[in-house]
């Protein structure tokens, strides 16, 4: 579903560390962002498997990650934004102190301002389990911008919108046959692992994914979609959760 993904998403974000989520409103799933307090009423939060991101937002800044969100339709976020800004004819207005005395004046969303006191979680360390990443036949192919045929599995990354061309595909190619070196128990989790990949590119070129040999058909994606990658590669035992 669209909530599921989307969550998903997010949370794929904040295990590689990102610090700032930048979300738009129009591209959203509805009952991800929010549901409200009557439909909070009917349906029982213990029978919905994803909080509302109306519930977790403020949490996030104890964990030093800001949220720039773009709205347009729900004023309940006006109970937990610590800036709003109003664009009015192509400029920009801090509306801040308006947006407060409005959420102030009428019945607020108790729950969300509850929850706002309260932690947003852990995102549990998940490590790459390197064999897994053996193509099982063997032979890898990147067939389009969104398409790897990595053994007899189709990837699929359509959902990666931030991949602009296939030379980035050619790259992510390259980086997930580098996590078959793991050593079998190792302890590395995708974030470490890739942060140390994008610390080597930065010394050593995209030549460091071709055994210092130069290769004009690549181009270096973000570590983001390289995690993106590795999450939508439909393989047993890729991931053991660090305890």
């Amino acid at each position: 579903s669209g909530s599921t993904s989307q969550a998903t998403n997010i949370m794929e974000a904040l295990e590689m560390g990102a610090k700032t989520l930048l979300i738009d409103e129009d591209t959203c799933a509805t009952n991800f962002m929010i549901r409200d307090d009557k439909m909070m009423e009917l349906v029982h939060k213990d029978k919905e498997p994803i909080t509302p991101f109306l519930y977790k937002v403020k949490t996030l800044s104890k964990q030093g990650i800001s949220v720039i969100l773009v709205v347009g339709s729900c004023g309940d976020f006006f109970d937990v934004a610590d800036t709003t800004i109003l664009m009015d004819s192509y400029s920009c207005y801090d509306v801040t102190n308006r947006a407060k005395q409005i959420a102030a004046s009428r019945a607020s969303n108790n729950g969300a301002l509850a929850a706002s006191r309260a932690s947003f979680g852990n995102v549990t360390p998940r490590c790459p389990v390197g064999t897994a990443f053996n193509p099982n036949n063997g032979k890898i192919t990147v067939r389009s911008k969104a398409l790897i045929a990595y053994g007899d599995v189709e990837l699929d990354l359509s959902g990666l919108e931030q991949i602009v061309s296939r030379e980035q595909t050619n790259s992510i190619a390259l980086a997930l046959q580098r996590l078959t070196a793991l050593e079998n128990g190792s302890k590395m989790t995708i974030f470490q692992v890739l942060t140390q990949l994008n610390a080597l590119l930065d010394h050593e070129g995209l030549e460091a994914l071709t055994n210092g040999q130069f290769d004009g058909s690549l181009a270096r994606p973000r570590t983001f979609e390289i995690a993106g990658a590795i999450n939508r590669l439909r393989v047993d035992g890729s991931f053991v959760q660090l305890k």
